[in-house]
């Protein structure tokens, strides 16, 4: 594209976006720079961050939030009646809840870092064997007693309310369901945080708010103001390049993880020793392993077409995919393609359950899936070199 079309192509980008954003309160600054070129694109960067931050990580998290209520009060009325079909709605419950989470995983930047929450709701391997332990103890289980971050979260709910990817068909005990109790409690009080550090306390609901006063954890961030403002005074990154980059480096580092971490890593454990392999399958008690991988690809989708379910057909104007296509549009379609490419190799891993697909450490389908991982790193990894 020559220099003169593609400064039409990025102001135009530009203009048909602030039509939409011209009550934001974080409107980028233009710089005094004489080249009209890197003005409109210093507008582009910041209307795909506030973009980004607005509509695929605030979204996320808005629903995660949601979700972690859902699963609060499903655990409340197990409580009170322990049939089986409010351990279903547990169960239920709990798997709705994984979805943003696992979509989330694009962009543990920010207070799932800065916080030691991503830890705190994903540990895993779970320490079975502790969590065994409390729940044959004596001592009262409450939030305290399983501090410990590989004793609660996601996975030590899951252990206790699912068996062989099924809901449990007998009630809990007692001190299982308080166990339960405590870790659902725990798990809300961490997505709230997560929840709430990004959007600001003054912008947080009031259950969000009672319910972390009530726990005495106090809100520390306004990440999301902080992301938006980057290259301004205050904000932790020094430029909007530097956000723009941690976007792309969350995506490559998720393609990464997926591919030779979660699939990979008891993959090859199984060529070698299977029992121990299943233990290393995230998930595994619940069967939920390839919607957690599989959601995983799609949190990149979403940062990468600039919103929570959206496609190349329909990605946004302020999108990271619209600006890779004003400058390589053979490479947003090898991203594009690349994206696609993982999602689909995942939900082609035969036969299911993973742990299953593990069993004989051979297994073309995962094969496959790793090398689409691979790929789709290698591709996202482009970007950051398209930049320069």
């Amino acid at each position: 594209m020559k220099n003169k079309n593609k400064l039409f192509y990025l102001l135009a980008i530009a203009a048909s976006a602030m039509m939409f954003s011209c009550e934001d309160k974080n409107e980028p600054i233009i710089t005094d720079e004489d080249d009209e070129e890197a003005k409109i694109a210093a507008v582009v960067d910041s209307l795909i961050i506030d973009t980004y931050v607005n509509d695929v990580i605030i979204n996320t998290y808005t629903e995660m939030k949601d979700d972690a209520t859902v699963l609060y009060e499903a655990v409340e009325a197990y409580t009170e009646d322990r049939s089986q079909d409010n351990l279903n709605a547990v169960c239920a419950a709990w798997r709705a809840m994984r979805i943003p989470w696992e979509q989330s995983e694009g962009f543990l930047f920010g207070p799932a870092a800065l916080l030691s929450l991503d830890p705190s709701l994903d540990s895993w391997p779970l320490d079975k064997g502790n969590i065994d332990k409390i729940v044959r103890g004596t001592e009262s289980i409450d939030i305290d007693r399983i501090a410990s971050s590989n004793v609660h979260g996601f996975h030590a709910i899951e252990y206790l309310i699912f068996d062989a990817g099924q809901p449990k068909t007998t009630a809990l005990s007692d001190r299982e369901l308080a166990y339960l109790q405590a870790a659902t409690e725990f798990l809300r009080n961490d997505t709230y945080q997560l929840y709430a550090n990004w959007v600001g306390a003054d912008n947080a609901s009031e259950e969000v708010i009672e319910a972390l006063e009530e726990a005495e954890i106090d809100i520390k961030y306004r990440f999301a103001e902080q992301f938006k403002n980057a290259g301004k005074l205050g904000s932790t990154f020094s430029s909007r390049r530097d956000a723009i980059d941690q976007i792309i480096d969350g995506c490559t580092d998720i393609a990464s993880e997926v591919g030779s971490q979660k699939i990979g890593g008891p993959y090859n454990t199984a060529k070698v020793n299977y029992d121990q392999a299943v233990l290393e399958v995230e998930s595994w008690y619940s069967w939920n392993s390839l919607a957690d991988y599989r959601n995983n690809i799609v949190s990149i989708r979403n940062s990468y077409f600039g919103g929570r379910n959206k496609t190349a057909a329909d990605a946004s104007a302020n999108s990271i995919s619209t600006f890779v296509k004003s400058k390589n549009s053979a490479l947003n379609e090898e991203v594009t393609n690349a994206i696609e490419a993982a999602i689909n190799a995942i939900d082609g891993i035969q036969p299911k359950p993973f742990r299953n697909a593990i069993q004989g450490g051979n297994n073309a389908t995962i094969d496959k899936a790793m090398s689409a991982c691979a790929d789709l790193e290698s591709s996202l990894l482009k970007i950051k070199a398209l930049r320069n």
